[in-house]
């Protein structure tokens, strides 16, 4: 089965990457266009008024067009909202439009609520402003020709705007400018609504390319997640019928051995430990297999309640660790100082449980016999060290093999009262295990890394030290 991909780790779909302009830019552009909208507006908006008797006297602009003339260069300055707040020059525009036929502002509003207003507020403006524009059309027709803005295309001299004395053009002119009108006021309304629903129709396919392309990689990462689940159920399962009927039998065996066994105090003792170690593992592994079924064994984050049932492999267990693996004879000297346990996180916590549990058993199994020096210090400020010592096997004598990755490391300063131990009479009878497979060590190295830790494993002036220093975690609230 492929790797399935998620946002995480790359989606299998992957849009079209867009140039996108510069925000300077498009600013930029933004405010020359309202300023090119307003200088045309304004003119537009000024020759509009010839179409006003009021604005003139005699031929000459009045004191109220002047005004008014004067008053559309703030009503004007809406153009510059247009894009932000687009009811702004529209309901302005119409104003205008009511007043003397001006319907350029509110053409422009109405082409920006279209592309950018919701779907009511987009036809609410095509409807009024295709109402508007069409009366504004019938209206500069009704006019006299001479009054009309657009007749300045046609009557070159011998009239003067606004003086409704001129004797009347020619009824062909009239029809002329009637005609140039309709095509202008009909050009200007097809290209608001047009263009405007064209650009609303390519931002709404913009948009629901962008939301199929999230639910693409949402799809994928739901898949991925299910196939990761299914592989963990399956895991989960395998441990749990492999390891705990094992267990369970080694522990009945144990239970009846410590009954049998009561005439010698050896032997029921010997039983008693290894009873509870099995009890204790049949723990670990219903944990394990709780966090393989819902994946929380890899959180980083703050202890949580959850269904997967407590775990044993915690920082605040690491002396009765100790006390289980003295049981068995082994002399262990430890120095123990723990503190903010709660503050910890669930993979720190169980990794520094870990860690002194491999180099115990790594102590044990390859240098059975030797004492065991135990130091571990933990708090939120320094985060934590951990260094375990025992006298390193006699290495080059023959049937004692010595294991790959104890190799010699230079010594460096510890903040711990590390005091190794004396070797022992029986380390020279033994020697390392020849069943290692350097994966203990290599969980170490894992564990210390995936914290952002540093592990030195080797041998260190005649001991083998495992050296594990994880850095500070944050205290909670």
């Amino acid at each position: 089965m492929p790797p399935a991909h998620t946002p995480e780790t790359g989606p299998a779909f992957t849009p079209p990457q867009r140039t996108r302009m510069p925000r300077w830019l498009s600013v930029t552009l933004s405010i020359l266009v309202s300023i090119v909208l307003f200088a045309i507006g304004y003119l537009q908006s000024v020759m509009a008024l010839v179409a006003n008797t009021w604005a003139f006297e005699a031929g000459v602009v009045s004191v109220i067009g002047v005004l008014v003339v004067l008053f559309l260069l703030p009503l004007w300055g809406t153009v510059f909202v247009r894009r932000k707040w687009p009811w702004v020059p529209f309901a302005v525009g119409l104003g205008l439009a009511l007043a003397w036929g001006d319907c350029l502002l509110m053409l422009i509003g109405m082409f920006h609520l279209i592309i950018r207003g919701t779907r009511r507020s987009a036809a609410t403006a095509a409807i009024v402003g295709s109402g508007v524009t069409v009366l504004a059309i019938v209206r500069m027709c009704l006019l006299p020709t001479a009054l009309n803005p657009f007749s300045f295309l046609f009557i070159t001299s011998g009239s003067t705007p606004g003086n409704v004395t001129t004797p009347a053009p020619p009824r062909d002119l009239g029809l002329a400018v009637d005609g140039v009108t309709i095509a202008i006021g009909l050009l200007a309304l097809g290209i608001s609504l047009g263009v405007g629903f064209l650009l609303r129709r390519t931002r709404r396919m913009k948009s629901v390319e962008a939301f199929a392309s999230h639910e693409a990689q949402r799809n994928e990462a739901l898949s991925a997640e299910l196939a990761r689940q299914s592989e963990r159920e399956l895991l989960a399962r395998e441990l749990h019928d492999t390891l705990s009927h094992r267990l369970s039998v080694i522990s009945l065996h144990s239970g009846a051995l410590e009954v049998g066994g009561k005439g010698d105090s050896d032997v029921a003792s010997t039983a008693s430990a290894l009873r509870q170690e099995a009890h204790a593992s049949l723990e670990d592994l219903r944990h394990l297999v709780g966090g393989v079924r819902e994946g929380t064994l890899t959180g980083t984050g703050p202890k949580k309640e959850q269904s997967t049932p407590p775990s044993l492999a915690s920082m605040q267990s690491i002396p009765q660790l100790i006390a289980s693996v003295q049981a068995t004879g082994t002399v262990i000297r430890p120095s123990i100082i723990i503190q903010d346990v709660e503050a910890a996180s669930t993979v720190f916590d169980r990794a520094v449980y870990r860690i002194v549990q491999e180099s115990l058993t790594n102590a044990i199994k390859h240098a059975p016999g030797a004492p065991v020096t135990v130091d571990v210090g933990v708090s939120a400020d320094s985060g934590a060290r951990i260094v375990i010592a025992n006298p390193a096997p006699q290495a080059g004598r023959p049937g004692e093999p010595r294991d790959a990755r104890a190799e010699v490391i230079p010594p460096r300063p510890s903040t711990l009262p590390f005091t190794p131990g004396d070797p022992s009479p029986a380390v020279g009878r033994h020697g390392l295990s020849s069943t290692g497979s350097g994966a203990g060590l290599e969980g170490i190295r894992e564990r210390a890394a995936m914290l952002d830790g540093t592990a030195d494993i080797g041998v260190r002036d005649g001991q083998f030290v495992v050296d594990v220093s994880l850095p500070p975690f944050p205290r909670r609230g």
